[in-house]
């Protein structure tokens, strides 16, 4: 029976600091006697005479009034006869000096049942409501953070944990699912490992975005709070009627978006830092006296920004610049709508690219609600550097010299630049959102991308060195890209009798790209599919679970 005590301490050391007391039977349970702090306390727990079977010891371990642990479980040890105990590991076992026959031998033995919820998610389906990072999370109990309400009568109670080693976690009450004009509570892990409770006003993509100053800390009170293995947990209530920035919020009438937030670290000692721990919030306003899991708010338009960016910065605009780059004198003499093919696949791809990029632009924009910066992380600086690019290079190209006039070299040079820019920054841009948190992407699907680039990379030297051969220039140090007459704009007249047929090495620049086309696409549909199922890790345990 779990809630027996059985035994009794001995051994307990004369001491002020510690000593025996009863609970249920004479000197069943051991405490302390002052409230110096303590770095051990050593004592021997003796089993009743002929017991056999499994006991495990609970303990609190208290820091301070607000600070606490409580029902510290140790693992299940058997005690038996020491007949039955045939070898045991070097550091498990623990005997006891019996005072009394028979002598017992205490063999510590892993537990079989699966380890308890931790006590923010129990009650989660019946008590409280509950909402947790990442989807899915509370019922399995290994949320990055997670919010959860309890409500008796006029009493409400929160309850917040976060793991990862945060500096805080925090849930603010909102009419919508974005940060701004919201009540926000904060339990906040200080210097000396002691945990801080306040209240908060955030301000939407407006300095100071978030201001302890500017509501009353008054409207919470905290009851428990705990740092232990990574894990920061605080529990409190909050008044049922307060008044923040002019804003009523009544939790028993009002129905409110939750959202709940961790991070690892403080912008400065009154304000909280990015959220890069988790960041969350319901798809719709609820009664905070409903019970069970909230659901959080779509994903679709983000997944929907992320896999476009992708199929037009490691896929179109790949394509489109190897084309240019390479095969202006492969398919001589052949056309697709009126244009060389090289070209007007070309075209094809970079028009892609720029459909791609301007929808998924519009797509963030209309998610965030405008301009939003990523903290520390330049995704959205590097982004809508990307995207003016982008937006440029086909107008510039439509507006592009003729051939032969002295403005072609520098429409030349400026449109190769200007590409070749956007692509880099682009595939850059990519490797930014993998760490945000946000994306919710594996950190190994950096070596995804690190694949493509060194494929990419590899290809395109192996087919500058084609060129370089065909066009007789390894010979005197003239390396291009591409033939320098283009770049200098020179007249068709000059370059006629080199466009008559295709250039050397043709047959083996189309086998390369054979292979590179499918190779990119596999690449970028990989990374496509990490986004749309993200997170990847939740997807993978369902199906292996089901």
């Amino acid at each position: 029976n779990p809630d027996v005590i059985v035994g009794k301490f001995v051994g307990v050391p004369d001491s002020t600091l510690t000593h025996v007391t009863t609970c249920s039977n004479p000197n069943d349970t051991v405490t302390h006697s002052s409230p110096e702090d303590k770095p051990a306390m050593t004592f021997q727990w003796q089993a009743p005479t002929d017991f056999l079977g499994g006991i495990e010891f609970r303990a609190t371990v208290a820091q301070s009034y607000a600070t606490f642990w409580k029902n510290v479980e140790s693992p299940l040890v058997e005690v038996v006869t020491p007949d039955t105990v045939t070898s045991a590991p070097a550091a498990a076992p623990a005997t006891t000096r019996a005072t009394q026959p028979p002598p017992v031998i205490l063999e510590s033995k892993p537990k079989q049942e699966a380890a308890p919820l931790d006590v923010v998610y129990q009650g989660c389906a019946d008590t409280k409501l509950c909402f947790g990072v990442p989807q899915n999370c509370v019922t399995k109990g290994d949320c990055k953070a997670v919010l959860a309400v309890f409500v008796s009568g006029d009493r409400y109670t929160f309850e917040l944990q976060a793991v990862g080693n945060p500096k805080y976690v925090a849930a603010g009450l909102s009419t919508d699912n974005k940060m701004g004009d919201d009540s926000a509570m904060e339990c906040v892990r200080n210097d000396n490992g002691r945990v801080s409770l306040f209240t908060s006003w955030t301000y939407a993509k407006v300095d100071p975005y978030v201001s302890r100053s500017d509501s009353p800390q008054e409207i919470v009170q905290l009851q428990e709070s705990s740092v232990i293995d990574g894990k920061l947990y605080c529990k409190f209530k909050r008044d049922v009627v307060s008044v923040v920035q002019g804003k009523t919020f009544d939790l028993a009438n009002t129905m409110y978006n939750l959202m709940v937030v961790a991070g690892s670290e403080m912008k400065d000692a009154n304000r909280v830092g990015f959220h890069d721990l988790a960041y969350e919030a319901t798809g719709a306003p609820m009664s905070l006296a409903t019970v069970g899991t909230a659901a959080a708010s779509s994903k679709l338009l983000l997944k929907l920004h992320g896999s476009f960016m992708l199929l037009a910065w490691l896929g179109t605009a790949s394509l489109g610049i190897l084309l240019a780059r390479y095969f202006r004198q492969t398919w001589v003499g052949k056309q697709l709508g009126g244009k060389d093919i090289w070209f007007a696949y070309h075209r094809i791809f970079m028009v892609l690219t720029w459909l791609l990029t301007v929808v998924g632009f519009i797509l963030i924009l209309i998610e965030v609600g405008g301009w939003s910066t990523t903290g520390d992380n330049p995704h959205a600086i590097t982004g809508i550097v990307t995207v003016i690019l982008c937006f440029i290079q086909p107008i510039g190209a439509y507006f592009r010299p003729h051939p032969g006039t002295k403005t072609r070299p520098i429409f030349n040079w400026a449109h190769w630049l200007l590409g070749n820019s956007a692509h880099i920054l682009g595939i850059v841009t990519i490797f930014f959102a993998v760490y945000l948190q946000k994306a919710e992407l594996p950190s190994w699907s950096v070596y995804i991308l690190a694949a493509f680039v060194a494929f990419h990379v590899i290809m395109h030297l192996v087919l500058t060195l084609t060129v370089c051969v065909s066009d007789g220039r390894i010979s005197n140090g003239r390396i291009n890209a591409f033939p320098m007459k283009d770049m200098l704009g020179q007249t068709r007249q000059a370059t006629q009798v080199d466009r008559s047929t295709d250039a050397p090495f043709s047959s083996f620049r189309r086998l390369l790209l054979g292979v590179y086309t499918p190779i990119v696409l596999i690449f970028a549909i990989a990374m496509v599919c990490l986004v749309a199922l993200a997170p990847i890790t939740e997807v993978y345990d369902t199906i292996m679970g089901a």
